[in-house]
């Protein structure tokens, strides 16, 4: 159970309801565990659904995000769930533009990762579509790095909807590697 000092964050979203309970019999005095149980319930009823929309809790291989609705009940979604997955090689050796994942009207490219290697002394830009996504990148001259490995996790590239992911190398050298991400 949480200290409330680890969630001082959360204080500006819970406003304290100071409530008297004044009793003025007997029975109720002898009520008075379950007087002080319904008060507890009302404030912890009161934290929760001010602060449900920031919890988030552990599923599987990631996260859901937890929101309340108006008759207290929990929705739950899983982000990666709701997406089509993608892995594309990576492979050419032309020296041009290559398209790596083709755009589609009304889908969007997010891309969390990318491994690649060149077999020579080449620039590689990134492009969403037509648009520059990187400047050149000098790989496999001296002194120059060999590949890449950039991870991008849960903020992924998002590439223009309906738009390509591209890689452009300056050179027609061998590059190959793979892409990973999903389609929105």
């Amino acid at each position: 159970r949480p200290t409330p000092e680890k969630f001082a964050h959360l204080r500006r979203w819970v406003e304290p309801v100071k409530r008297d309970i004044k009793i003025t019999s007997i029975a109720e005095m002898t009520d008075i565990d379950q007087q002080l149980e319904q008060n507890a319930n009302l404030f912890v009823d009161n934290i929760i659904s001010r602060v449900i929309a920031q919890l988030i809790g552990k599923y599987g291989k990631g996260f859901v995000t937890l929101e309340a609705t108006e008759d207290g009940h929990l929705i739950t979604q899983n982000e990666r769930e709701s997406k089509t997955n993608i892995s594309v090689a990576i492979a050419f050796n032309d020296g041009a533009d290559e398209t790596i994942v083709a755009g589609v009207a009304g889908v969007t490219i997010k891309i969390t990762s990318i491994m690649f290697t060149v077999a020579g002394e080449t620039n590689i830009k990134f492009k969403d579509g037509t648009d520059d996504l990187t400047g050149p990148m000098d790989f496999g001259g001296t002194d120059e790095p060999r590949g890449a490995v950039i991870t991008q996790g849960f903020l992924p590239w998002t590439i223009t909807t309906g738009r390509s992911f591209i890689i452009e190398s300056s050179e027609a050298v061998q590059v190959s590697g793979v892409l990973t991400g999903y389609l929105d």
